[in-house]
């Protein structure tokens, strides 16, 4: 791949793909200032992304204890894919000017916010507004996260940030199952006694408090993870490129080329 000269630089560079051990790869990265910003968005986010695990395992498991084996779960439930395949690319189209980090800002409010629709209510109507709440957020911000992780990694490295953009949220789906296990025991048990009575309500209240903190947590940290490095990014990417006119015989030109 030939890149054509810029006006500053004057000359015509080949771009060569940056190579290396994975320790090399790992220490390199892990030493810029983007990537630590980067990971901070990732850890931030992680437990507004954890709700989509409690959509999967907490949700269906409490429409079934408190209305009944015949609740149509599986409807409720796809209104989230159906969401997503029509809004993704509208919000897209209609944001792209936005910033990335902006747009994974305010749509993670969005999605943190739904949660509280159940600990405010215990109805069918109540599980199909948070679906379709969370469904919206994550519409606005879940695809800008891979925009983001594209905008900040240096050039050849896109590939190493997208893996290590994803290692907290693999490690956090454990404690998120035994958390949804434990929530459910208490306070929504299979089976009651008699007089007794089940507090979904709280549990999903402490969902929502831990889903909140993510959106919480940005705003406090923007002034750090908002910084930009376009000094850091220009002096990374020089070393992808070989100087052509280093080579023996005439200087290369686009005709040429």
């Amino acid at each position: 791949m030939v890149v054509p000269p810029s006006p500053a630089q004057g000359v015509i560079r080949t771009f060569r793909p940056r190579t290396g051990s994975p320790w090399k790869i790992l220490r390199e990265t892990f030493g810029l200032p983007s990537f630590r910003r980067f990971l901070v968005v990732c850890l931030i986010t992680l437990n507004v992304r954890m709700i989509f695990r409690h959509l999967d395992a907490t949700l269906p498991k409490y429409m079934v204890r408190e209305f009944g084996k015949d609740v149509p779960k599986g409807t409720i439930y796809s209104i989230n894919p159906a969401i997503i395949i029509v809004l993704v690319p509208i919000v897209t189209a209609m944001t792209s000017h936005v910033e990335p980090l902006v747009m994974i800002h305010y749509g993670s409010y969005i999605s943190a916010l739904s949660v509280f629709v159940l600990a405010f209510s215990t109805s069918i109507w109540a599980c199909v507004v948070f679906v379709t709440v969370l469904s919206i957020g994550e519409a606005i911000w879940s695809p800008r996260l891979y925009d983001y992780t594209v905008s900040v990694c240096p050039e050849g490295r896109e590939g190493t940030f997208m893996a290590l953009s994803s290692a907290p949220l693999f490690l956090a789906k454990l404690p998120v199952g035994f958390l949804s296990g434990v929530l459910l025991q208490k306070y929504c048990p299979e089976t009651i006694e008699d007089g007794e009575e089940r507090h979904s309500r709280t549990m999903w209240l402490i969902i929502g408090l831990l889903t909140a903190s993510s959106p919480v947590f940005m705003t406090c940290c923007w002034n750090y993870i908002s910084k930009k490095d376009d000094k850091e990014s220009t002096n990374l990417n020089e070393i992808n490129y070989t100087e052509l006119s280093s080579c023996p015989g005439p200087a290369p030109t686009l005709e040429t080329l």
